[in-house]
């Protein structure tokens, strides 16, 4: 059995013990097998570190009890006893060398649970490899050992921002903000498109906060929560609203009517109006129809209303005219910019969260650990020729918890690229 004094955990070779073999033929998931050894350890334990103790035969040098927990889990486990008892094996067995490679080798019931719907369980049988590009989306908080040993006093990534300094902005950031105050001053069409987590929430609440601070600009945001059921008529309604202290019509051509002279006289009295979206992949068809006949809404050649659409990826797809010739009146009217990830701005987002909460990120992070974090959160294109990038905010956050977490239990002062390549 090899341990971190003896070598780093991440220098380790790709060695397999019995325990994967157990793990594997019984049916038991590495997220399982994590939250079994918590309970027994009483403290957080890291998927990594169960990963690396499974193929490299990492023993934790920080969690105290560990070795005794996983015993002690598999001993209580009636499938894991049975699968030592057939072999004539002991508990202590598990540490023994597998003598296979197992490297991509999944839990029996892995395909069952995927044909189920239950989330893809990669389950503790792909080691941290260099090579491999892989993306987990898991959440994982940074723990109160790892603040302790990183000197955090509070995690950067909750409750992150106050204040429009605590906003990273990267050039892209700058244009697409530029872009969405432009629609929103000058009547324009806009859709904004990114990733779940990639920011566009903090765009628009930015971009809302700017337009409150200028005074001239109403903005009109339809609350509904299921956008699926926007209609004509709950728009109008949302305008008439958010624009005025006016009762809503009740017949859809009294609302139309009404929405059009408020918006005159709010532009008359020097107002400009802007509906934003939020959730946009969710609207159908006909509502974003609906929406291009809003825009058309003028005053001589004055646009009365301009439009932000705030969407996941789902709505680029909508916007694609020869899948969607239905929606080419709104396609050929709209303006896409789509928000990508922070590939090339690591160290620089970093450094924006860190400093909110006082500590320096070149302090934390060992400079090759950006590049080695930015493949991380790079995968293959689904038609395979090209490299999509997955370093949105909240997955770089989240890969950022478990690099600082697992960094704590294998002893580093810092964040390295071997550490991100043992996630």
């Amino acid at each position: 059995m090899q341990s971190a004094k003896a070598a780093k955990a991440y220098s380790l070779d790709f060695a397999p013990i019995l325990l994967k073999g157990l793990v594997v033929e019984c049916d038991i998931s590495q997220a399982d097998l994590q939250q079994a050894v918590e309970v027994q350890v009483g403290r957080k334990v890291s998927r990594p570190t169960i990963n690396l103790c499974l193929n490299r035969g990492y023993i934790p040098g920080t969690i105290k009890g560990f070795t005794a927990a996983v015993e002690q889990v598999i001993d209580h486990h009636p499938q894991g006893r049975d699968w030592l008892l057939a072999r004539q094996l002991k508990v202590a067995d598990i540490w023994r060398p597998l003598g296979e490679d197992r490297r991509l080798a999944m839990p029996v019931g892995h395909g069952r649970r995927n044909r189920q719907g239950r989330q893809r369980v990669r389950s503790a049988m792909v080691p941290g490899d260099p090579e491999l590009i892989t993306i987990n989306r898991e959440v994982e908080m940074i723990t109160q050992e790892a603040m302790r040993h990183f000197k955090l006093f509070r995690t950067p990534f909750i409750d992150d921002i106050q204040k429009d300094a605590d906003v990273y902005m990267s050039d892209e950031h700058r244009y697409i903000e530029a872009a969405m105050l432009d629609a929103a001053r000058h009547s324009g069409f806009l859709a904004v498109i990114g990733e779940v987590g990639s920011g566009k929430s903090v765009m628009r609440r930015k971009v809302v906060e700017q337009l409150k601070r200028d005074g001239d600009t109403l903005v009109i945001y339809p609350q509904i929560i299921d956008k699926t059921r926007l209609t004509a008529a709950s728009i109008c309604d949302a305008i008439i609203q958010d624009v005025s202290n006016e009762r809503c019509k009740a017949k859809l051509e009294d609302k139309t009517r009404q929405v059009q002279r408020l918006l005159l006289d709010r532009a008359k009295s020097g107002y400009r109006a802007c509906l934003i979206m939020e959730e946009a992949h969710d609207l159908n068809v006909n509502t974003l129809k609906y929406l291009k006949r809003f825009y058309e809404l003028e005053d001589g050649y004055k646009k009365l209303l301009g439009i932000i659409l705030i969407g996941q990826t789902e709505l680029k797809h909508m916007f694609n005219e020869s899948q969607n010739v239905d929606m080419r009146e709104v396609i050929r009217r709209v303006q896409v910019a789509e928000i990508r990830g922070l590939n090339g701005h690591l160290r620089e987002y970093l450094a924006v969260k860190f400093k909110r909460v006082g500590r320096e990120a070149a302090e934390i992070f060992a400079d090759d650990a950006y590049e080695a974090m930015s493949k991380r959160l790079t995968s293959v294109s689904r038609d395979g020729k090209g490299k999509v990038s997955h370093a949105y905010p909240l997955s770089v956050n989240n890969h950022v918890a478990r690099a600082l977490n697992l960094a704590h239990e294998m002893g580093e002062a810092t964040v390295t690229a071997e550490v991100i390549e043992a996630i």
